[in-house]
């Protein structure tokens, strides 16, 4: 029902809406208020559809808020909204007396109660608080800005990646994973050091599917040139290597190892031992993913945010099509820490095995001499062999489900 009522601008107090009804109106009496005569008046209505604009082109709907009891026996949530009720806003910007803010709410245009029984919502409503359309977009681009500076090497490793895969392979290379990786005094810092000597012996595992060219008497015969890397010649490209360079991959345990094949149901594994002769440098990506009551020192390392954002990227699955490409990012990096951080070998979780009830760490041990070997330079021993056929193929999903 329409509001012809007249409402005058000595009814609000200074602000848009007033200064909007001084430039408007003409001059009569107000209904509302029998002092103010012969002022500027709009009708209710009028000044309701004014307010209306003028309250969607500032306002909007508060974002969602949660509050936690405060109380430490308490696991209660508090949802709400930012911002105030409409009612406050408007009340706030009318600086009217309560009769004059009422017939303006009252008039706002707004759905109406046939439209909302067919299920129509109302705009003005007490569901929820509306805020300042330029205070949510400076909380947003706060959250953007700590979502990025929470996530912003995991950022530049994508802009890496997709720079040598798509772009330059070569030119300004070095300079950005100087920019990503910094100096390599940074890791040696705090009591946990991403950088580090190996010590040895250490344990480590390697495996291969047993074919007809790899049987338990070639094995026996020669299982650490069958179970070590390759020569030059065989060598293919891999995550942490390119054709024709070899490494030793391998692991800390043979669930490890096993997981990495990727076998079938009926293959049937042969797992070498080896044992490392000396002392390797090594760059452990996985060094904060170590189980302990008290973090806070994992925390504080200068370079917590880096190695654990860039391990979950070194370590990510990448389907066999796939390898080619992504691989080369990974192997650029090999080379890097290798010639300018002086490392023998690095270490990263599995892809594969996420399982930390057995040790899920990879190592690969960088391009050399020699690998396997009783004597210098050779830096590891083989101590022999042992097979395992696959039975079954498990898979584990976030929930804990086992299929």
């Amino acid at each position: 029902m329409a509001d012809d009522r007249k409402i005058c601008a000595d009814c609000l107090s200074d602000g848009t809406l007033r200064t909007w009804l001084e430039q408007t109106g003409t001059e009569d009496d107000c209904d509302f208020d029998p002092e103010h005569v012969a002022v500027a008046f709009v009708t209710v209505d009028q000044l309701a559809e004014e307010a209306d604009r003028w309250f969607q082109e500032n306002y909007q709907p508060g974002g969602e808020t949660i509050e936690v009891d405060g109380n430490p026996d308490s696991d209660r949530v508090y949802h709400g909204t930012e911002g105030q009720p409409f009612e406050e806003i408007f009340s706030d910007e009318l600086g009217a007396s309560d009769d004059v803010v009422r017939a303006v709410m009252d008039a706002l245009p707004d759905v109406s109660d046939r439209d909302i029984a067919d299920g129509d919502e109302a705009y003005y409503t007490d569901a929820h608080n509306f805020e300042p359309i330029e205070a949510a977009r400076a909380r947003e681009k706060a959250d953007q800005d700590e979502y990025w500076f929470a996530n912003r090497y995991a950022f530049e490793w994508e802009d890496f990646c997709k720079r040598v895969q798509f772009s330059s392979r070569f030119f300004g290379i070095k300079q950005k994973l100087d920019e990503l990786f910094g100096e390599p005094a940074e890791y040696g810092e705090g009591p946990v050091k991403p950088l580090y000597d190996l010590a040895a012996p250490q344990t480590l595992y390697r495996a291969r599917l047993m074919r007809d060219d790899l049987t338990e008497a070639v094995l026996n015969a020669n299982g650490a040139a069958k179970l070590g890397p390759p020569p030059s010649e065989r060598t293919q490209g891999g995550r942490m290597n390119v054709e024709f360079i070899p490494v030793f991959y391998a692991a800390f345990s043979k669930a490890t190892v096993v997981g990495e094949l990727r076998p079938s149901i009926g293959d049937s594994i042969a797992i070498g031992t080896f044992r490392t002769r000396a002392p390797l440098k090594v760059f452990d990506f996985t060094v904060f993913d170590q189980r302990a009551t008290d973090r806070r020192h994992f925390v504080k390392h200068s370079r917590y945010d880096f190695i654990t954002q860039l391990q979950a990227e070194i370590s990510r699955p990448v389907r066999p099509h796939e390898r080619q490409r992504e691989y080369i990012a990974t192997q650029i990096v090999a080379e890097y820490l290798k010639s300018y951080f002086g490392c023998d070998a690095i270490i990263y979780r599995s892809s594969m095995q996420r399982d930390k009830a057995d040790d899920n760490r990879n190592i690969v041990i960088l391009n050399r001499d020699g690998f396997v070997g009783d004597a210098d330079p050779c830096v590891l021993a083989y101590t022999g062999w042992s097979m395992q056929e696959v039975t079954d193929v498990r898979y584990t999903t976030v929930d804990g489900l086992v299929f």
